[in-house]
């Protein structure tokens, strides 16, 4: 067993199937013939059980609690369920309701996948939806344990977006082809495991959260000449469901911003088994996969090697196995504090180990997902992005809007998000674009060359593969340049007439932000100033997530273009507070000097732009980044929303 194998897989001498068994020779439980539990198994686990320790799903059996920690993560509605030595798992009869079982990896080649599948409840009187758990299988020939919630994701004035868009392309050096003559490319699949439904026949979903709406629309704008407007595109963006939820129990019309580790790994394996089976002549040679989305390592591998947890492994190591390349977000805070990149993002420490792996070429770097963090346009860390979670690639992520999506059915601006999400979509259309022109190359191939084409910015990653390398910030154009050097007739590079005009490099820490002096008074000319107020009470209410679980945008913002001139704060809430009960607005500011303020104001207005001088309370410091939270009730419940604060 080799060393990542030995992390994943915890009690290896007790599994019945090795970890990285070949994925074409899977055996299915109904082959098994062993006791549901051998001699040696029982002893360990009934040893476990004495110690008060978790017991593991080589165990079986139903877990009667989750472990500590959990509590807030795990939801008795919905169950994870491991077939030890039993061909299909067994029904959970009751007469308050109905335990639906779904086998989400029935089409997986993976052996563990194959074992699982999900209970999920559906109560028979909806206003007493309480789960009948007691009716659940208890067995040693299956492990029950409990899924957990995981994940979810900026609206601005018309005028506006075509700047922001325009800024965006400038740092992440786009192309422009808008001279260039059609040529052929051989589209690459980059499914976007996100927060809509999807399948091979959804592009952007319609009626759904901002989120995969704008991750999708950013991968096109990286793959597609024109942003689509052209006659090909290097890419297909399928979405596929991983967050269902818009809150815990409740189902969005179309995807929402919460999901669970299972529903990840499904929305996982089913965008490989679609690529996979897909008829020769329609299936793209290669898949990416966008994972612009993640869940606290805390409740990952490590602690207790929880199904739910190991699901997700299992599925993404399945996913890299097939050939996929995947490329994950290595996330945004959702609370001071936060360290750490975010699973899976933070398997880029573990090197990828599949049949055939051993024949890699010496130095190959080939870790099982590939992260990406965040900068904004002066390559300085975004402000929303985790402390000790920077890998060896970053990209712009700030404020990103796409103007307009020809090729898809979307026909409106995207929203304006910032954060790691529209990083990773960045790397991940870049990605298609080189493997397209270049589909002789290997994943790690593709990677190994975006990552030189980069801009070199000094830091060293917090995390990957040993030895560390130093950060470099994504440049397309410079990608394109090195994948199709001028004239070389070479994969599907096109020829001189049809080559794009390429921007010049941008060097580190060039200043590629939107000009602001213009937008100021497009957004802010009749601004109402408002003052500080300290004597304000403290906002009242939790996180506007799930703590200590984390999303993989800030949210929908509480004011989308918000930021500081020099030390006046400006602004303009978002249209859907408008009649909201809105809390003391409080600005979360770090200085120059490395000062971290909590300035409280008066009621902002809800319908216009406003004004806020902040020199006093600042201390004549500039502010490097910093956050407006204020708190809004509905329904009864009162949250913190918050969005991070532009520095003009």
């Amino acid at each position: 067993m080799r060393a990542t194998s030995v992390v994943i897989c915890g009690l290896a001498a007790l599994l019945l199937l090795a970890c990285d068994g070949e994925p074409s020779a899977a055996v299915t439980p109904a082959d098994q013939t062993a006791e549901a539990l051998t001699a040696r198994q029982q002893r360990v686990c009934q040893r476990r059980a004495r110690l008060g320790r978790p017991t593991p799903y080589e165990c079986g059996g139903r877990e009667d609690a989750p472990p500590a920690g959990f509590e807030e993560a795990c939801d008795e509605r919905q169950w994870v369920g491991y077939r030890i030595a039993v061909a299909e798992c067994p029904s959970a009869p009751s007469v308050h309701g109905t335990w639906t079982i779904t086998e989400p990896f029935a089409l997986s080649r993976d052996p563990e996948l194959q074992r699982l599948c999900v209970y999920t409840w559906l109560p028979a009187d909806p206003a007493q939806p309480t789960p009948d758990v007691d009716a659940l299988p208890d067995t040693a020939s299956l492990r029950l344990e409990r899924d957990c919630d995981v994940v979810g994701g900026h609206a601005v004035p018309d005028e506006v977006n075509d700047a922001l868009f325009e800024a965006f392309a400038a740092q992440i050096e786009l192309p422009d082809w808008s001279i260039a003559a059609p040529f052929a490319l051989a589209p690459t699949r980059v499914a976007v495991i996100d927060g809509g439904f999807g399948g091979a026949q959804w592009d952007v979903p319609l009626d759904t959260v901002d989120h995969p709406e704008a991750v999708s629309s950013v991968v096109r704008a990286a793959t597609c000449p024109d942003r689509g407007a052209g006659p090909v595109c290097a890419a297909t963006v399928p979405n596929y469901h991983a967050m269902a939820y818009v809150q815990r129990g409740i189902e969005g019309a179309l995807g929402g911003y919460f999901g669970t580790q299972i529903e990840y790994a499904a929305a996982v394996a089913e965008a490989v088994d679609e690529w996979r089976l897909a008829p020769d002549r329609a299936r793209p040679a290669h898949l990416i996969l966008n994972l612009s989305l993640g869940w606290d390592a805390r409740y990952g591998l490590e602690e207790a090697e929880r199904l739910p947890a190991l699901a997700a492994f299992w599925a993404t190591r399945y996913a890299a196995c097939e050939g996929a390349l995947l490329i994950a977000a290595a996330g945004n805070k959702a609370a001071d504090g936060d360290t750490g990149p975010l699973a899976p993002a933070a398997w880029e420490a573990l090197r990828r180990e599949c049949p055939g792996d051993e024949r890699l070429p010496r130095g190959t770097y080939a870790p099982l997902v590939h992260a990406v963090g965040g900068v904004d346009g002066r390559d300085a860390p975004l402000a929303v992005v985790r402390e000790d979670a920077t890998p060896r690639l970053v990209a712009p992520g700030q404020a990103v809007v796409v103007p307009l999506d020809t090729q898809t059915p979307v026909d409106a601006p995207t929203k304006v998000l910032s954060g790691t999400s529209m990083s990773t979509a960045a790397v991940a259309g870049a990605a298609a674009l080189v493997w397209s022109l270049r589909p002789e190359l290997t994943g790690d191939e593709v990677m190994a060359l975006i990552y030189a084409a980069s801009e070199p910015l000094g830091p060293k990653a917090d995390f990957g593969l040993k030895p560390l390398r130093r950060q470099r910030r994504l440049s397309v154009a410079r990608a394109f340049a090195l994948a199709c050097p001028d004239g070389a007739p070479i994969g599907n590079c096109p020829p001189a007439a049809s080559r794009p005009t390429l921007p010049p490099p941008r060097p580190a820490g060039g200043d590629a932000t939107p000009d602001f002096d213009a937008l100021d008074p497009l957004l802010f000319a009749d601004a109402v100033p408002v003052a500080v107020d300290e004597l304000a009470p403290d906002p009242q209410g939790s996180s506007a997530y799930l703590d200590p679980f984390v999303v993989p945008q800030p949210g929908s913002p509480n004011c989308p273009v918000c930021g500081f001139y020099t030390c006046t704060l400006k602004g303009q809430l978002d249209p859907n507070l408008k009649g909201a009960n809105l809390g003391t607005p409080v600005v979360k500011v770090k200085t120059f000097n490395g000062q971290f303020l909590d300035i409280k104001l008066a009621p902002l207005p809800d319908s216009s732009s406003f004004s806020v001088g902040l020199c006093g309370p600042l201390g004549n410091q500039p502010p490097i980044w910093g956050f407006l939270q204020i708190p809004v009730t509905a329904a009864g419940k009162t949250t913190l929303t918050s969005s991070e604060l532009f520095v003009y």
